[in-house]
């Protein structure tokens, strides 16, 4: 009985990450989608439905004054705004392809947006209470040429000649920067303070254990120093700054990794998924807590965000472009043939989707 009451304990914990995964994601695709309905509603379009989630509704309500709907559906993994007259002609002065096409856009890209500025507002936390893993000295070897040793253990790598040491994504940042042979500025926190330091590679003895245990001692050329990692913890004004250029890093990340698909150096089932490893990377986060939660959902956002200004078929990147042709040709394309195209890019994506769980998974 007591081994079913564990068992029973744990599907219930697992049944928890799982739910607590599938509302991050819903999070993140409200987001998108209400930034679609706030700039709607903002420029005066006219806008059918609200909807948290997909499926049959538990929860619906109809506005008296306009006619919109507000519904709660019941599988919890995404939503969607649904404008008047989106894909189609309509005599609806306010429906969507009836207003200016700069009023368009601003909507088109709304959703991008508020992807964006929900991962930037997240990440500020993130940073200000959780920090991001900085290279921390572990230990420091003497220099056999008796050249003073300045690092101390447990000095804290904050930048070396400005550039700073923020590894959340790159762990190898402090080698990469160190490379070559001169006098490199190197900042550290100890004991709470910013110190600046002068440093510049030596001969040492190198001290290394073979295979049976014994101490081998080596000429090396370096630092000295062995390292791992601490949580740095940002000041209000310095993560706001760190959220962008780590989001920028998100976006260079995703484009150089795409680049290695295609090189063939980086391989699809570790790179990519659908939905289902989406809301499974959640998964495994939301075990190691809520900070590690709130910087999947950041990245996710970022992702989102990225993938949905993409001019591809029924993604907002190529209603975006659809509506800057209609601009220029002073006319729109065939409705028909827009949403012939979009409906197609639509089905790809959710075949994409799951194809690429299938070969995360069993790849």
């Amino acid at each position: 009985m007591l081994i079913l009451a564990v068992d029973a304990s744990q599907i219930f914990q697992w049944i928890g990450y799982i739910l607590i995964a599938m509302l991050c994601f819903m999070f993140m695709i409200v987001v998108h989608e209400l930034g679609h309905y706030t700039a709607g509603k903002l420029l005066g379009f006219k806008i059918n439905e609200f909807a948290i989630g997909f499926g049959p509704a538990i929860f619906k309500h109809t506005s008296k004054k306009t006619g919109q709907v507000f519904a709660i559906r019941c599988i919890p993994v995404g939503g969607y705004c649904a404008f008047e007259g989106e894909d189609e002609d309509n005599a609806n002065p306010d429906a969507f392809n009836n207003k200016p096409v700069w009023k368009r856009i601003i909507v088109l890209a709304a959703g991008v947006t508020f992807n964006f500025v929900s991962a930037i507002v997240i990440l500020n936390f993130f940073f200000m209470g959780y920090g991001e893993a900085l290279p921390k000295v572990a230990s420091v070897t003497q220099y056999t040429d008796g050249a003073e040793q300045q690092l101390q253990v447990g000095d804290v790598i904050f930048s070396v000649d400005g550039e700073k040491m923020y590894s959340i994504i790159e762990a190898n940042k402090l080698s990469s920067a160190m490379a070559e042979d001169k006098t490199y500025s190197v900042v550290v926190i100890r004991d709470g303070e910013q110190v600046t330091l002068q440093l510049q590679k030596h001969s040492y003895d190198a001290v290394t254990t073979d295979e049976y245990g014994n101490e081998v001692t080596s000429q090396a050329y370096g630092l000295g120093i062995s390292y791992g990692f601490a949580q740095y913890k940002m000041s209000y004004g310095e993560a706001l700054g760190r959220s962008f250029t780590f989001s920028w890093d998100v976006v260079e990340l995703t484009f150089k990794t795409i680049g290695q698909l295609f090189t063939g150096s980086a391989k699809v089932s570790e790179t990519m998924g659908g939905t289902v490893t989406a809301v499974s990377s959640l998964v495994q986060l939301s075990q190691s807590g809520a900070a590690a939660v709130a910087y999947g959902v950041a990245v996710l956002s970022l992702s989102i965000a990225l993938m949905n200004i993409l001019p591809l078929p029924a993604l907002d990147g190529m209603r975006i472009v659809f509506a800057v042709i209609e601009g220029i040709r002073r006319k729109p394309l065939n409705r028909k043939v827009e949403a012939v195209i979009h409906t197609a890019g639509l089905f790809f994506f959710l075949g994409l989707a799951i194809l690429l769980d299938l070969v995360h998974f069993f790849g």
